[in-house]
Parts: structure tokens; C-alpha cells; sequence
């Protein structure tokens, strides 16, 4: 087989391709926007300009409470918006994928924006529940084709998983994940394809068993999420689970908990639920939701939640990971990676 030609390089890429442009392909146009590059949207609503829009600007007022040096607003002129995936494609160095995911949209959309988009760029895929592989059977150069799955809110969220599929090139990942450093993200590569990749993994395993609590009364909706709040949540914000489990092991470190609480651990395992959603479980995991909002709109906790974030990220800013780069919550989603 030829060799494969060179991809574009980082530094030549200046326009980025949006196919779909719900709340993530809005959330990407605001951090593209911020770190000065065109952007290119393609989503076939009437009302996608208008929303997009509206969404860059909100998402602005976001950048600036980080660094009042911002420019005051958003450079809407270096948004436009196309008609058709052949023109997206024809016109950017780069296109992300943000559209439903169903396998047979999703499948069909990548397909055009594989056949028009020239071979040498990258088509990276916001996807949370697809895997990669699965996308490539659509492409006919599959080999450019990467994961970039974003966090919501993907505008204040530094993380992105990023990860290949069987027939993607290795210099492909490399190259996807220096671009979304480019955009202040805080990208991981992930070596296996899983259903969920890695987060959602992660997220739904402690979603399961407090539901599972929930359902069986141990204990109600506000402890539940109290104690994630209160407790797990405060240490997860600092180091993750395996860390914090190697500091449960005092001087002895993970060694004294695989020696002394082996068994316990895998007691604790075998004791979780596997809760199934029959009625009963939704109708009791609404009326705990319900007494968890109260009076409050969703848009007025999703507001609050954005704003206690920045002040989250703003912290870890002062204060990084031991031996990592400090984050400024400044720039990109609101965060990149500088010097300590």
C-alpha cells in the first residue's frame, strides 16, 4: 500500500468546519471564535444562525468574567454559515462533527463530509456513544476519522476524550489532540474503544448505584447528591478515584489497601445494585429530581453551575496538579495549558 501523504499541519490550520450546531457545535464556535479561527457552519435548521449566535455571545460573556482583557465581544464576522456539507467541507481545513447520534445520521453526514473534504484534513467527531470504528465503515479515508468528545458544558469544560478507531492513522491523534490543546482543552487519549468510551463509563457507574440507592431507600435524593457534593465530588475536583484510593492507604499507599482490604473492596462490588428502569424506578427518580430543583428552572441551574464552575477553574488556576501545567481558565473553554 502507498504510503499515506502528510496531514495538515497545525500551524495551517485557519478554518474549522461545524457540521451540526446544537448546544456542543454552539459551544465549539464560541471556543474556535476565542482562539481566532474562521468558522465554518453547516446545520440544516432555519433557525441554526440565529441560535449559534446567540449561544457565541452567551457563551463570551462566560470568557469574559475570566479575563477582563477580552475583547468586549465576539467576532461574528469570522462566522458564516453554508447550505450544504459540500460547501462546509470545501471550504475548512478541519471539520468537527456535532449531529444526532444515531448511527444512520451520523453515518450518512460523515460520508459527505469524507467524500468532499479534502484527504489531507481531519474530520473529528464530538460523538459520546459511538465508537470511531463504527464511524469509519462510512468513510472512504477512514484513516483521518478521530474522536473529540467534549464535557458538558463544552464551553467551561476543559476535558476532551480523544481517540482513533482501527484504521486511524497514528499521527491523525497526535495531531487532533494538539489541536484541541490549541483551543485550551485538556484532551486524554483513550487506547481502547469502550461503549461510552471513558467518562460517561466513569459517570454512569456512580449514576447507576445512586439510583440503585434511590430506588431502595437507603437514603433520599438530596443526600445522595449531597454526598457527592459534599464529599466525593470535593476530592474528584483535586485528583481522581485512583489517586484518592492510594491515599486512603495513609504511609502504605495502594499496597496497604491490596493487602489489607482486597477482600472488602470486591464484598462492596458484588453488593452494588443493577437497577433496571421500570416505571416504578422513574417515577421515583422524578419525584427526587423534582424536590432537588424545587422552584428553580433548569436554565437558572444551568446558569448557577456555569458560574460556580468558573470560579472552580479559576481556583485550579492558582493551584494545579502537582508536576502539571497550571490552567488559565482564560482562554479557549475558558482554559489552556501555560507554564507554572
Amino acid at each position: 500500500m502507498a504510503p499515506l501523504a502528510p496531514l495538515l499541519p497545525l500551524e495551517e490550520i485557519a478554518v474549522v468546519g461545524l457540521a451540526g450546531a446544537g448546544s456542543v457545535g454552539t459551544a465549539w464556535a464560541a471556543l474556535l471564535l476565542y482562539a481566532e479561527f474562521d468558522v465554518v457552519v453547516f446545520d440544516p435548521d432555519p433557525q441554526a444562525p440565529r441560535r449559534v449566535r446567540a449561544g457565541v455571545e452567551a457563551a463570551w460573556d462566560t470568557f469574559r468574567q475570566l479575563r477582563q482583557e477580552a475583547p468586549a465581544s465576539p467576532p461574528l464576522a469570522r462566522l458564516r454559515f453554508v447550505e450544504t456539507l459540500e460547501a462546509l467541507a470545501a471550504d475548512s481545513d478541519l471539520v468537527q462533527e456535532n449531529v444526532t447520534e444515531a448511527i444512520d445520521v451520523k453515518g450518512k453526514v460523515i460520508s459527505e463530509i469524507d467524500r468532499y473534504l479534502a484527504p489531507d484534513r481531519l474530520i473529528l467527531s464530538s460523538s459520546g456513544g459511538v465508537p470511531p470504528t463504527r464511524m469509519q465503515e462510512y468513510c472512504v479515508h477512514p484513516e483521518r476519522l478521530v474522536l473529540g468528545h467534549p464535557f458538558h458544558p463544552a464551553h467551561v469544560i476543559p476535558l476532551v476524550e480523544v481517540l482513533g478507531g482501527d484504521r486511524t492513522r497514528p499521527d491523525a491523534v497526535v495531531l487532533a489532540k494538539a489541536f484541541y490543546q490549541k483551543l485550551g482543552k485538556r484532551p486524554i487519549v483513550l487506547l481502547k474503544e469502550r461503549v461510552g468510551h471513558l467518562s460517561n463509563r466513569l459517570q454512569f457507574a456512580l449514576l447507576r448505584e445512586a439510583i440503585n440507592c434511590l430506588n431502595e431507600g437507603v437514603a433520599s435524593a438530596d443526600d445522595i447528591d449531597a454526598a457527592v457534593r459534599w464529599g466525593l465530588g470535593l476530592r474528584w475536583a483535586l485528583m481522581g478515584p485512583l489517586m484518592t484510593l492510594n491515599l486512603a492507604g495513609g504511609d502504605g499507599g495502594i499496597e496497604q489497601i491490596l493487602s489489607r482490604f482486597k477482600g472488602d473492596v470486591e464484598l462492596w462490588w458484588a453488593s452494588l445494585g443493577q437497577p433496571t428502569l421500570t416505571p416504578d424506578v422513574c417515577e421515583s427518580l422524578r419525584k427526587g429530581v423534582e424536590q432537588l430543583r424545587g422552584d428553580r428552572s433548569n436554565a437558572e441551574w444551568s446558569k448557577w453551575r456555569d458560574e460556580q464552575l468558573i470560579e472552580l477553574l479559576t481556583f485550579r488556576q492558582g493551584h494545579p496538579y502537582p508536576d502539571e501545567t497550571a490552567v488559565d481558565p482564560s482562554a479557549g473553554s475558558a482554559n489552556v495549558a501555560v507554564s507554572s
